[in-house]
């Protein structure tokens, strides 16, 4: 199983999801978002980024977001927004080529995540407004519901090839462990999660979990033992990406931040790049390439 974990001229990306708006309350406007492609170096407190090649290559007005690389970084997985329709994009940074993958008409996918080398995971929205995990063939775009008694899923992110760490909505946002092989519902194990869900390495996740106003990260392993890292968020900050074993990167406005549990330091200013309101993040498996979500 392959899991995939430039700042430069602009990739330009816009999409919406469904799950934003129910997790999070956020107004039913949809937000015009973009995503950026950097070159990065030295990944880590240390991380360097080439804003002077930053990647704009989609050139879509609209909603384009929740990036995610292949396992070796060479194509990046999106969400975008077309008319009322979500589908999962694939943009190839060699011959610079963009596919819709999923193509679908009663079904709109959110949250693109390398399950294995021709499949990618999905949140699938219905006609009928249910949100479940599926699988998605990258050839044929076949796609399969998995376990529909766990719902509404709005992301995830997979500890190993049977077992995936879950945020599932409802009036308190909950983690879940969703097994491939069980039936029924899940039992929930943390309340007042956030939505970004990152696998560090096999048979370990990390999340946020929201404690007085802020977010804490977590890691959870595949028997559901909890452990705190105690980095916290910048307020009003839920997404980030790990940068190396200890610290993440986050964005605050138009700027990139390192965080650990001992250290805070600034890694770089975009707003020349009219990047403002960054939020998700996303790191190629090889540490050369940083998208970003932005407005």
């Amino acid at each position: 199983m392959n899991f995939p974990c430039l700042l430069a001229s602009v990739l330009s990306a816009h999409l919406i999801c469904v799950s934003d708006l129910r997790a999070e309350d956020e107004t039913p406007s949809i937000p015009s978002t973009d995503i950026v492609v950097i070159p990065v170096s030295s990944p880590g407190s240390a991380m360097k980024v080439d804003a002077g090649n930053a990647l704009n290559a989609l050139k879509h007005v609209g909603y384009d977001n929740q990036p995610h690389f292949s396992a070796n970084g060479e194509l990046l997985y999106f969400t975008r927004m077309m008319d009322e329709q979500t589908d999962i994009f694939a943009y190839n940074f060699a011959d610079k080529k963009l596919v819709n993958i999923t193509h679908s008409d009663d079904v709109s996918e959110y949250s693109p995540t390398v399950y294995d080398d021709r499949t990618l995971s999905v949140i699938g929205v219905n006609s009928e407004g249910q949100q479940h995990l599926r699988l998605v063939n990258i050839d044929d775009a076949s796609q399969q519901v998995l376990n529909p008694a766990i719902e509404p899923v709005g992301y995830h992110a997979w500890l190993n090839p049977e077992l995936a760490a879950t945020f599932v909505l409802g009036e308190v946002m909950t983690l879940q462990l969703f097994d491939l092989k069980a039936e029924g519902k899940a039992d929930p194990l943390v309340e007042n999660i956030g939505r970004c869900l990152q696998r560090l390495e096999e048979n370990k996740v990390s999340f946020t979990r929201v404690i007085d106003g802020q977010h804490h990260i977590f890691l959870i392993n595949q028997h559901g033992e909890i452990q705190a890292t105690g980095i916290v968020l910048p307020e009003g900050v839920q997404d980030y990406v790990w940068l190396d074993s200890d610290g993440v990167a986050v964005g605050k406005g138009s700027q990139l931040w390192y965080i650990s549990s001992t250290n805070k330091k600034q890694i770089a200013d975009l707003n020349d790049l009219g990047i403002n309101n960054i939020s998700r993040l996303a790191l190629d498996s090889n540490k050369k390439k940083l998208a970003i979500v932005h407005e």
